[in-house]
């Protein structure tokens, strides 16, 4: 059976959300989950609670969260602090990609302008942007530590004055899932997979270095590299040295999970 390895984490999925595992496996194509990425709260919550604690008396025209689990991790921090009601009542938000405002407004809070998702392009971005009046608007920004600064920058651009916070820390994947990605790089013949599949620029990023840790000469000789999208793949131009074989004509999951089984199937 064929099989491609799953880079992104899929614990805050819910099950008809992991399109992309149960679109492979209608066509035979088996799914390996190795989150090259983990979340964690940042060591010290002292800024991220005094921004929140900020945005909650108003000191903020907008917030902006990147990701469905950024909403997540927010609503999670907003909770333990009691501000939920506030936030909601006086806070507009900017999200990105379509799932992260499906999952803001599900908690009750106010979606005032959608972006398009990572995979969609810095130009994009910006296009959106400008269609909206920011200038001189406060804005946070509520990433991980090494959120894509693309956001910041083009928050900037269209003349928006943005504070940048970290809500939760990205880290890397653990000892056990880069062992077992690396003796499954290191299969030959039907039991090698056939495609990795990179869902952010974090999992290319975690990826590379958790390969050139424990064992450099696979970055040789990896399989197919999938991307949900341009920015994704050109981080593995950057990281890998190589272009990405597939790129999703549509930067989402679906369109990703086809590509990948017609490339497989094509092969």
């Amino acid at each position: 059976m064929a099989s491609v390895i799953l880079t992104r984490p899929t614990a805050r999925l819910a099950p008809d959300e992991n399109f992309f595992a149960a679109m492979l496996a209608e066509r035979g194509i088996k799914t390996i989950e190795l989150p090259m990425i983990r979340v964690a709260p940042p060591d010290d919550t002292r800024d991220l609670d005094c921004a929140l604690s900020k945005l909650a008396k108003g000191g903020f025209d907008h917030a902006v969260l990147a990701s469905p689990t950024a909403v997540d991790i927010f609503h999670e921090r907003l909770t333990e602090q009691g501000l939920v009601q506030d936030v909601q009542k006086q806070v507009g938000f900017a999200t990105v990609g379509a799932k992260s405002g499906e999952k803001l407004t599900s908690y009750g809070y106010r979606l005032d302008f959608p972006l398009p998702s990572q995979g969609a392009g810095a130009a994009a971005l910006l296009t959106t942007l400008r269609t909206f009046d920011l200038r001189g608007k406060k804005t946070l920004l509520l990433q991980s530590q090494i959120g894509i600064n693309v956001l910041a920058r083009a928050f900037e651009m269209v003349g928006s004055e943005t504070e940048r916070v970290t809500l939760y820390e990205t880290l890397g994947p653990s000892l056990e899932d880069t062992v077992r990605l690396v003796h499954l790089l290191e299969e030959t013949g039907d039991k090698k997979p056939e495609v990795i599949a990179f869902f952010s620029p974090s999992a290319v990023e975690q990826f590379a270095i958790a390969l050139r840790e424990l064992n450099r000469d696979l970055l040789g000789t990896l399989p197919a590299l999938a991307a949900i999208g341009e920015t994704t793949a050109f981080e593995i131009a950057m990281r890998l040295d190589r272009r990405a074989d597939i790129v999703a004509r549509k930067a989402d999951q679906k369109s990703l999970a086809e590509d990948v089984a017609a490339w497989i199937e094509g092969g």
